[in-house]
This record gives C-alpha cells, sequence and structure tokens, in this order.
C-alpha cells in the first residue's frame, strides 16, 4: 500500500466508522493498525522507512477524525497505538529491536502532540491521553522492569516536549501534559504486574519487586533527564513537578506499593514451594535409598548364604573323597 493510499484508507475507514456510528478508539486503533501492517508488509522492513509511515498514518488518523467531527481528544489513542503495533506485525528484527521500537513509539507521540498543538483545543488533556496509552501499551508488551520504565518514559516525554518546542507554543501545557500522561501509564501499566508474576521464577520476582519499590524515584530521575535536555520553559515545568512528586505521595506510588507487596507474597510463597519440593524431594531420595540399602542387605544376606551353603557343600565332598582314598 502506498503512502497515499495508506491515508486515504484510513480516512475512508473512519468516515465508514462515522456513518455506521462506530467511531471508537478500538476502531481507530484497528482501522490504523491495519492500514501500517499493509503498508510495512510492502516495505524492505528497514526503520527509515517504518519512520514516515508510522508519522503519516497518525497524522491521517487525526485528519480523518477532524473530518468527520469526532473529537480527536478522545480517540487520539487509538491512532498512536495502532500505528506501533501495525509497525510490529512485520516481524524483522528492525522492528523488534527495542530501540527501535522506543523510536517508533516516540515518533509517533511526537505526530499526535504536534496535530494537538496545531488544533489548540484541549491540548493539555489531549496530550494527557497521547503520553498515558503510549506509555501504558509500550510497558505492558514486555516483562515490567526498571530499565523498560526508564527508557519508555523517556521516549514518550521527550517526544511529546519536542514537539512543543519545535512548534513554539503551548510549551508549558504539553510539559505537563506529558509528565501527567507518563506517570499514569506506569501506574495503570503497575496494575498489571501482579497478573504477569504468576509465572515468573523465583529470582524474576526478587528484581520485579526491588524495580516496584524503585519506580517512583525512577520515574522522577527519567523526569529530570528530560528536562536536563530540554528548554527553560519545559526544564522548570518537569523540575517543579518532579519536586513536588518527591514530596507527596502518588497514584503511583500507591498502586507500586501494592504490587510490590503482591509480589512479596509470591515470592514467599515460590521459597516455601522450593522448599517443599526440595523436603519431598530428599525424602523421596531418602526412601529409595533405604529401599536400595535394605534389597542390598538381602542381596549381601543371600550372597553370605550362598557362600556358606558352596562351602559346607565343598567340605562334604571332600571328606567323601579322603575316606575313600
Amino acid at each position: 500500500m502506498l503512502k497515499n493510499q495508506m491515508k486515504d484508507h484510513i480516512k475512508d475507514e473512519l468516515k465508514r466508522a462515522k456513518e455506521a456510528g462506530q467511531v471508537t478508539s478500538e476502531k481507530v486503533y484497528e482501522t490504523v493498525r491495519a492500514a501500517v501492517a499493509d503498508a510495512v508488509a510492502e516495505s524492505k522492513g528497514n526503520i527509515e522507512e517504518l519512520r514516515p509511515i508510522v508519522k503519516d498514518a497518525v497524522s491521517a488518523a487525526i485528519e480523518g477524525l477532524k473530518d468527520v467531527g469526532v473529537d480527536v481528544k478522545d480517540k487520539v489513542e487509538g491512532a498512536v497505538v495502532g500505528a506501533i503495533a501495525g509497525a510490529r506485525s512485520r516481524g524483522d528484527e528492525a522492528v523488534e529491536a527495542s530501540t527501535e521500537l522506543l523510536g517508533l513509539t516516540k515518533q509517533t507521540v511526537k505526530e499526535a502532540v504536534k496535530h494537538a498543538i496545531e488544533s489548540g483545543k484541549d491540548v493539555k488533556e489531549t496530550v494527557v491521553q497521547i503520553t498515558s496509552h503510549a506509555t501504558e501499551r509500550a510497558l505492558k508488551e514486555g516483562r515490567f522492569t526498571a530499565d523498560r520504565v526508564k527508557k519508555i518514559a523517556d521516549k514518550v516525554m521527550s517526544g511529546a516536549v519536542e514537539a512543543a518546542e519545535e512548534a513554539g507554543k503551548e510549551v508549558k501545557d504539553v510539559a505537563l501534559g506529558a509528565f501527567k500522561g507518563a506517570h499514569e501509564g506506569i501506574a495503570s501499566a503497575v496494575e498489571s504486574v501482579e497478573d504477569k508474576t504468576k509465572a515468573f521464577v523465583h529470582e524474576d520476582l526478587a528484581e520485579t519487586k526491588e524495580d516496584l519499590e524503585a519506580i517512583e524515584d525512577l520515574f522522577i530521575e527519567t523526569v529530570r533527564k528530560v528536562a536536563r535536555r530540554s528548554g527553560e520553559v519545559t526544564k522548570d515545568v518537569l523540575n517543579d513537578l518532579a519536586d513536588q512528586t518527591k514530596k507527596t505521595s502518588s497514584v503511583l506510588k500507591e498502586k507500586a506499593i501494592h504490587a510490590a507487596e503482591a509480589t512479596a507474597k509470591r515470592l514467599k510463597e515460590t521459597s516455601k514451594d522450593a522448599a517443599k519440593a526440595t523436603a519431598k524431594a530428599a525424602s523421596k531420595t531418602a526412601h529409595v535409598m533405604a529401599k536400595e540399602t535394605k534389597e542390598l542387605g538381602k542381596r549381601s544376606v543371600d550372597v553370605a548364604r550362598g557362600a556358606i551353603t558352596g562351602m559346607w557343600k565343598g567340605a562334604k565332598h571332600a571328606l567323601k573323597k579322603d575316606k575313600r582314598e
């Protein structure tokens, strides 16, 4: 599917969805995902080709929503995560590499925020929607680790604030929205950690527990890192937000504590299970050894009895021989 064909296809699908009264976030997601998947299937798969595809797909979706009079703020997250999902559908190393996926995530967030700024309507709220869903979806696609949280939050917030700084307007609102959205996205992803840890081995549980306990500090560290690379307005906003978060209790911190406690409980259970398994194995081994020892003892008696019987028979034979001589 060529670039213009993809964009037209997305707009046409959204128009049909509007006529049928079915313009939902899920519909936007599936429309963009399918269009991007078709486009990347015809490409060579290198990252240079993928970037403009996801960028154009997000733009087409936002333009299509505007054309049919749908509030972009409420549906834009479907376009962002749909574009990333479509790019991943190819399955090439270029797409699956974590660094490249993060780059595509940043690209789609940046493009979506750029359109939000141009519209000038509900900019902060729209940025929250974009960054929250992008962060949550990216985190849920893999194992929850401190390193992934830092990298994803960095790319998502950077994409948003860069769009504002390049546009030269709405910088403060975008910075506020990017912080809040990334924060909410991580908090939502934390809620799903408990279910995922059910399949974890002891070492993975221990590492996840440590990551959860440190998650708020890691997020603040990432915020300050993005701030250092940004302009003065963004820098001031992000550092102020980081300071406030450090002093107060947040939803993320509360959810992380709850998830860490649940993980600790699971960790304790796996330790007990491991101890029981070890004890059971030891008991089974002892039983087998006892049985083998008993069997060995029985065999020894039989051997000794056989030896004695053999000796007796031999002695009788010798006595008979002496008498004959």
